[in-house]
């Protein structure tokens, strides 16, 4: 609703693109905290849907190493999309590094995220709050280039032509390439370290691994 083209157009005529993406991004941290806190409340409950053994719980974790990989590349790649452009008024017209993937980057590591904790926490009440991040992932993006199709510049017009939401299907269907050598290493190696110190983290602040 708030990012509904009408109701975005108006604030940002009343109070600029600035302060819209800082009211929109308050009141979306304040939604997810409740939500995080409604569920840190009834971890683990309703129906137990399967035994989470070895094999799922590992798979699960080279998700979430998946998941670390993916943001942190999207994190240190220029996007037309994001707000940093949209402020800068700089927009790049093509696909670059992770974006030849998904042009969503962020989205899918929150899917990537969502599905890894799914796997590992097969409680209905689990599925519901990590299944929230694979939905989120799913309808933010539609959301978004619906609205880019239709107010965005020419150049992110062009960079929708060029990419894809789902993740490698512009690779399959040949408009882009994997080019390795346009991932950033140090963002790699951040990425790895990250998952090690969450790994080694996690049972403290936030239990499971059998804490």
């Amino acid at each position: 609703m708030g990012s509904s083209i009408p109701v975005r157009t108006f604030v940002i005529s009343r109070i600029g693109t600035l302060g819209y993406k800082s009211i929109y991004s308050l009141v979306a941290l304040a939604a997810f905290i409740q939500l995080c806190y409604v569920y840190f409340s009834h971890r683990h409950a309703g129906y137990h849907l399967y035994t989470s053994g070895y094999t799922i719980r590992l798979l699960a974790q080279f998700i979430m190493l998946g998941a670390f990989i993916v943001l942190l590349q999207a994190l240190v790649t220029g996007n037309p999309m994001t707000t940093r452009a949209e402020l800068s008024g700089k927009f790049v017209g093509h696909g670059q590094g992770i974006q030849r993937i998904t042009r969503h980057p962020q989205n899918f590591a929150f899917g990537l995220f969502g599905l890894a904790h799914l796997l590992a926490n097969p409680y209905v009440g689990d599925w519901i709050f990590f299944g929230g991040f694979i939905v989120y992932g799913i309808v933010s993006a539609v959301h978004q280039d619906q609205r880019l199709l239709a107010t965005g510049p020419e150049e992110v017009k062009r960079f929708l032509a060029g990419t894809s939401a789902i993740p490698f299907a512009a690779i399959i269907s040949g408009k882009q390439q994997l080019a390795p050598g346009e991932y950033y290493p140090p963002a790699l190696a951040a990425a790895i370290v990250l998952f090690i110190l969450m790994r080694l983290l996690h049972p403290m602040l936030f239990g499971g691994f059998g804490a």
